[in-house]
């Protein structure tokens, strides 16, 4: 919870706006005028006015709204009236559960997007998508009206027309979101996601086989869409998660020592990974002829980057003629050839970012070296005889 400290001052529109972006995942500053009053500034870029306060020896924060869409005076009029309210007694979020028991899953999603799982969660606007394509018919309805049976009927038709994977994801969602409003005093009572069977499922283990790797790998030199070419290659020879390449920037790239420092990662933490020969010829190649300072890979996207190259990803695979390969895959393949080179375990989690409290303190004294002999060596397994890099970038 947010603690006084030197990031106290007096709230300005000017001084809000020119406050510096977060090394960390989210800053707490207070306001010096109103005691109470706090504003969160994200390390997205969002900043929310909130009102923060031990009630009944518990601290709470409650949100007000978001800057600049409130101004500082009216998040300052609507902290003194909840810090009224606490002050003869009142809890505003018991209050604020009461009022709204009937809150609508849209209206309840949208606010766990916006107050939270935007702050806290990167892979968020893809769980928006999915959200509201699984629960469609659901959206319209008060949150208090499900029942635990209809969401599992609900469930297990969802696993019979688009998987099991899928539907076990659907109901991990709607259960967090659930528990999020209950949490924060959106709605009261118990989650009805509880006590819902999912599905028994086994972890998807396709990769490129060596059996594949010759055609695979003449089709993608010879691949004209220049950026799917160049981001098939470094999700193979990276392992990097699709998020983190196709965001990748040119400041996270330190050529001098071939390191690449993604600042955050699908598990929440940073991840500095080395960059082999081939992904430095590769990454050197884009730089020459970059048509952007900021990008690795551009788009006219409200992002800036490229974002899911999905048509250019199918009608790649439709050439090479491999069967249910996904570009998830691509990262998986690279864990593939380093285990077949016999890498340990541990060599592989920390090449791929993976997230395991009994391998951390095994992960923290591996160095780099180590890892990128297992890349190298990997990288050329998948070629063979064959040459991995089109002959301008050889």
């Amino acid at each position: 919870m947010p603690k006084k400290s030197a990031k106290a001052f007096n709230f300005t529109k000017k001084e809000l706006e020119k406050l510096p972006a977060p090394d960390k995942h989210w800053v707490a500053y207070h306001d010096t005028t109103i005691e109470g009053l706090i504003l969160l500034h994200w390390q997205t870029g969002a900043k929310s006015f909130y009102v923060y306060k031990k009630i009944e020896d518990k601290p709470e924060r409650i949100k007000i709204g978001k800057f600049p869409d409130m101004s500082v005076e009216r998040a300052r009029n609507e902290a003194q009236r909840i810090l009224g309210e606490i002050a003869q007694g009142q809890r505003p979020t018991a209050k604020r559960a009461r009022k709204e028991a009937g809150i609508l899953l849209e209206d309840l999603f949208r606010r766990y997007l916006d107050e939270y799982a935007q702050h806290h969660c990167t892979t968020w606007r893809e769980t928006g998508k999915n959200f509201r394509r699984y629960f469609a018919p659901w959206l319209s309805r008060e949150v208090t009206g499900f029942a635990r049976s209809e969401i599992q009927q609900y469930i297990n038709a969802l696993g019979t027309e688009r998987g099991h994977h899928t539907a076990n994801r659907a109901y991990d969602d709607l259960r967090a979101v659930i528990s999020w409003g209950i949490k924060y005093g959106y709605l009261a009572g118990t989650n009805p996601c509880a006590g819902v069977t999912k599905f028994k499922t086994r972890s998807r283990e396709r990769f490129i086989r060596p059996d594949e790797f010759k055609k695979f790998l003449e089709t993608l030199r010879e691949e004209t869409n220049i950026d799917l070419r160049d981001y098939v290659y470094l999700s193979l020879f990276t392992g990097a998660r699709q998020a983190n390449i196709l965001s990748m920037r040119w400041d996270q790239i330190d050529f001098d020592l071939a390191l690449w420092h993604i600042p955050i990662t699908k598990n929440k933490e940073s991840q500095t990974l080395p960059l082999t020969e081939l992904a430095m010829k590769l990454l050197k190649s884009r730089f020459q002829g970059r048509k952007s300072e900021e990008w690795v890979f551009p788009s006219v996207s409200a992002s800036g980057h490229i974002v899911e190259p999905k048509a250019g990803w199918r009608k790649f695979v439709e050439k090479t003629k491999l069967q249910d390969l996904r570009m998830h895959d691509l990262r998986r393949t690279l864990g593939s050839y380093m285990a077949m080179n016999n890498q340990s375990l541990q060599i592989i989690g920390k090449t791929l970012g993976h997230k395991s409290p009994a391998a951390t303190q095994i992960y923290s004294r591996l160095g780099s070296d180590p890892i990128k002999r297992a890349m190298e060596a990997a990288h050329a397994s998948m070629a063979g005889n064959a040459s991995i890099l089109p002959d301008n970038l050889e």
